[in-house]
Order: structure tokens, then sequence, then C-alpha cells
């Protein structure tokens, strides 16, 4: 939602900013809909040297990207997960990589990228055991070591201790693979868990909140039916209005 509020933020700022227009022209050309003052908030905030300097920051560092992909706005965990549902097996950090990289006639998007995917193919061929997540599979041999707190590819939550071990090295044995997917499984499962959880604990809140409702009509019912009227601080319980 961040991310889908910011692109807007930019939409609406290239198409009705003019940077030849006065500030209250400015004003006047705003979006539909959007307070006068709260425009101006915006133009003020665009204005003002420290978000100048971010802009540029960001310019720069889109420039700097060697290659995009064609995975759409799902995550890398989301895509491996929906990928191994629909094949019936576990698709691999690289197996992926390659597929988001690729165009729809099965072309590489850049050099950049074709280089990255060929070395993480010959790795494969090469050694099986790279397909499988691990401290030694093709992704990690490719882009190095993971960084603290995440594992590429898993998404937010597991992180490269909890999968791997606080003193786990680079193996490519079986035993390891075996037991890293074991970790995965279960941290896996534990999310559904908590959500399965977060599920009930909704449902039970609406079905109180039904019964509630059903309590307030039946006795706004039964006031109406003696020609009463609810006492004030029972109406404003309920929301009752005359």
């Amino acid at each position: 939602m961040g991310k889908s509020w910011k692109e807007t933020r930019l939409r609406l700022y290239d198409r009705f900013y003019e940077p030849t227009f006065t500030t209250e022209q400015n004003l006047e050309n705003r979006p539909p809909g959007i307070d006068r003052e709260h425009w101006r908030w915006f133009l003020d905030y665009r204005a003002e040297p420290e978000t100048k300097g971010k802009c540029k920051k960001n310019v720069v560092n889109r420039s700097k990207q060697q290659y995009t992909h064609t995975g759409s706005s799902k995550s890398f965990a989301r895509r491996i997960e929906e990928e191994s549902e629909e094949q019936g097996r576990i698709v691999g950090r690289g197996e992926l990589w390659i597929k988001v990289h690729k165009k729809k006639d099965g072309s590489y998007i850049n050099d950049e990228a074709r280089a990255i995917g060929e070395k993480i193919e010959e790795i494969e061929q090469q050694d099986e055991s790279s397909r499988m997540l691990s401290q030694n599979d093709s992704i990690a041999q490719v882009f190095g070591k993971e960084k603290p707190g995440r594992v590429r590819g898993v998404g937010f939550g597991p992180t490269p201790s909890q999968l791997f071990g606080p003193n786990s090295h680079a193996s490519g044995n079986g035993v390891q693979q075996e037991e890293t997917q074991r970790k995965l499984l279960e941290l896996q499962a534990e999310l559904e868990g908590e959500k399965l959880k977060r599920k009930a604990m909704e449902d039970e809140a609406a079905s109180d909140k039904k019964k509630m409702k059903a309590m307030e009509s039946a006795l706004i019912y039964l006031f109406q039916r003696q020609g009463e009227e609810l006492p004030p601080e029972i109406a404003a319980g309920t929301g009752f209005v005359e």
C-alpha cells in the first residue's frame, strides 16, 4: 500500500505541477478532489532541499540498476510458492530467478541478466544439489553470502541463522540441504498456524459483533412495541436515531 501511495503522489505531481506556474496558479491547477491546503503542503514538501536531494539520489540509484525483472509486484517468495504449487515440486531460487528475468519469448531482458542466468544454469548443471535452497545453492554462489536478517527469495521472516544455523558454513552436502528444507517447512507451518489463529480471532470478533447487533435490534423493537422511546444512554450506545 505504501508503494502504491508513493507512486500515486508521483503521478499527481508530474501531471498537475507546472514549473513555470506561480504558487497560486499551481494551487488552482491542483488535482480534482484534493484540498487546496493539502496540495499546498505537498508542493512545499517537494520544494524542500532535503526532498530534492532524495529525488536526485533515487535517480542515481535507478541508473545503477543492472537489470529489472518480469515478475510483476509479487515477492520472490510468493512466486516460488506459486510456481512450486503449479509444478507439483519445489522450485529453487535459481530456477525462478532465471524465469523472472526472461521475456515471454524466452530471451533474457538484457545482457547483464543473461550473464547471471547462464552462470546459474552452469552451476546447477554441474551440481544438481545446488538447485535446492542452501548456503551453497546456485543463487548463493552467484550473488554471495546472505545479508543479516533475511534470505534471498524466502521473504521477510526467516533469517540465515534460522534456516542454516548460527555457525553453519557453506556446504553442498545432502544432509545440510535436508536440514535446511526441514527448518524452512517448520517456519512456514508456524506462520500458517499464526494466520489461522488470527483468522479465528477475527471470526469470533465478527460473531460477537453480529450478536450485539441482534440484541440492539431486539431492544429497539421491544421499546417501539410499547410505544416508548429508548432511554438516551441506550440510544447513544446503539446509535439509534428516531
